[in-house]
C-alpha cells in the first residue's frame, strides 16, 4: 500500500512506478495527441499566479482545503483553479475512500516536465513529460472518471 493509506482508508491515488534499477519510469505525450491540452491552455494555466502557486504546493496529494489553506485563497478561487489545471492535464484528481468516515478528493500533480520550443514552420509545439501510469493508476482514473458521470 501507498505512503498515503492509513488503516481506516482504502487509498485511490497512483504511485509512482518503480523500474527495477529504482528509477521512476517515465511516459513522454506530445501535443499531436488528441487527449493533450493545447498549448494555449497550459500556458494560461502557467501564466496564472494561482495556478502556480497551487502546482508548486503539490509535490504530494492534497485536498482543496488543504490547498486552501496553504495558498490563503478563497475555496472558490482554489477549485476555479484546480479545474483550469485539470483541463490543462497538470493536475489529476483522485478519491481516497476512507472506511471511518466521508471520502476526500485529493489532488496531484500530472507532470514532470513541459517543453515548448518552434518548428521548422515557425508554430510552437509542447512536449509534456508525465509519471508513466501502471494497472492501479489506470484503476485510480477510472474510478474518478465514473464519479464524474454519475
Amino acid at each position: 500500500m501507498s505512503d498515503h493509506v492509513g488503516s481506516n482508508r482504502l487509498s485511490l491515488i497512483p504511485s509512482n512506478t518503480d523500474t527495477t534499477d529504482g528509477s521512476t519510469a517515465m511516459a513522454r505525450l506530445t501535443a499531436d495527441d488528441p487527449d493533450d491540452p493545447s498549448l494555449q491552455t497550459v500556458l494560461q494555466s502557467l501564466d496564472d499566479d494561482h495556478c502556480r502557486a497551487i502546482l508548486s504546493l503539490l509535490d504530494s496529494p492534497k485536498s482543496a482545503s488543504e490547498l486552501r489553506d496553504e495558498c490563503e485563497l478563497s475555496s472558490s478561487t482554489v477549485y476555479r483553479k484546480l479545474e483550469l489545471l485539470r483541463e490543462s492535464g497538470l493536475v489529476r484528481e483522485y478519491t481516497e475512500v476512507r472506511r471511518d468516515g466521508p471520502n476526500v478528493t485529493l489532488y496531484e500533480r500530472d507532470f514532470s516536465e513541459i517543453t515548448i520550443g518552434v518548428d521548422d514552420d515557425g508554430g510552437f509545439t509542447m512536449s509534456v513529460t508525465r509519471p508513466e501510469t501502471n494497472a492501479e493508476d489506470r484503476l485510480a482514473t477510472f474510478w474518478s472518471a465514473m464519479k464524474e458521470e454519475s
